[in-house]
């Protein structure tokens, strides 16, 4: 799918109160360390509808029993923080994330997510959320787990997080659910489409990534 033809469907509120991802990583920064951004290896959110209630991030920790230190996000405050004794054993274990190469928020990774499966006729009730890299140096990847009613996989599709791009889909069920998702009307019909294309919507995003880490916004700055 061309990017140009792939539209994000921005919400009249923040995802009904719930934190994005970026949103979540950034209440990390305030309030523990940004040095702490630095090493995150995943961010991942379960039961969107779009967003989850509660943000999880892994970061590197060498200090940390299993080598990584776990931290939940909630509605703009870190709701926990703990080491956990297992090591970490996700894909692309331990590799660090670049935000330089982070312009699609979790908002836009839905968008695009929600575009596949209604081109496929899919139906969905919620999404499962992960963002990581698979090798070092990559730009990390999103990967959007669709979820019928009863919390089964009806497919995942995976957005390149620095250019949103579809980088793979797979459905696993070609009939519709009860999903509301994939017939126009969104969650029980409150979600309306509005705004602007990826390409702008990723030109925010990196903005604020920007003015997140520099002080300073440049990128999309509108002209005088």
């Amino acid at each position: 799918m061309k990017l140009a033809l792939i539209f994000v469907f921005l919400l009249p509120w923040i995802s009904f109160g719930r934190d994005t991802a970026y949103q979540a990583l950034r209440t990390i920064g305030s309030e523990r360390s940004q040095g702490l951004l630095q090493n995150v290896i995943e961010v991942k959110g379960r039961n969107g509808t779009p967003q989850p209630l509660v943000w999880t991030i892994l970061i590197n920790d060498p200090l940390a029993r299993g080598g990584v230190r776990e931290i939940e996000v909630s509605n703009g405050h870190v709701t926990s923080e703990r080491t956990p004794i297992k090591t970490y054993s996700g894909q692309g274990d331990g590799i660090a994330l670049n935000f330089q190469k982070l312009n699609l928020d979790s908002q836009g990774a839905f968008a695009v997510a929600e575009t596949e499966a209604r081109n496929a006729k899919i139906g969905f009730f919620s999404v499962d959320f992960d963002l990581r890299c698979q090798e070092a140096g990559a730009a990390p990847i999103w990967i959007v787990q669709l979820l019928d009613d009863q919390q089964h996989s009806v497919g995942n599709v995976h957005v390149a997080a620095d250019t949103g791009a579809v980088v793979s889909t797979t459905f696993t069920k070609v009939v519709e659910t009860k999903s509301e998702w994939a017939k126009g009307g969104g969650l029980n019909g409150r979600v309306k489409r509005f705004g602007s294309a990826v390409g702008q919507s990723m030109k925010q995003a990196a903005g604020a990534t920007e003015e997140f880490f520099t002080g300073e916004r440049t990128i999309d700055r509108p002209k005088p």
